[in-house]
């Protein structure tokens, strides 16, 4: 599980497009936002989010549990992206 957070990190901080810092703590993908109107954009974040890791990990053994948080620490949203049932 750990190796997949790592490996989803570097996949997010390579492809999102969005202004931000990605980290993993706590069993949980944290993505910090800055300048940001966070319910405007939720959307966006969590449809670009789960796009990155389908992509990279279409076969993954585990949930992710990920977090979208405002630097400022105001607003966030966790969400989790299930494994494939097969």
């Amino acid at each position: 599980m750990k190796k997949l957070r790592s490996k989803v990190v570097k996949a997010l901080k390579k492809e999102f497009t969005f202004k931000c810092t990605i980290s993993s703590r706590m069993n949980q993908v944290i993505i910090y936002v800055s300048n940001l109107d966070f319910d405007q954009h939720l959307g966006m974040l969590l449809q670009q989010t789960q796009q990155i890791i389908d992509k990279h990990f279409p076969q993954r053994e585990d949930n992710l549990c990920l977090v979208i948080r405002q630097i400022d620490g105001t607003n966030q949203n966790m969400f989790k992206i299930w494994k494939p049932v097969y």
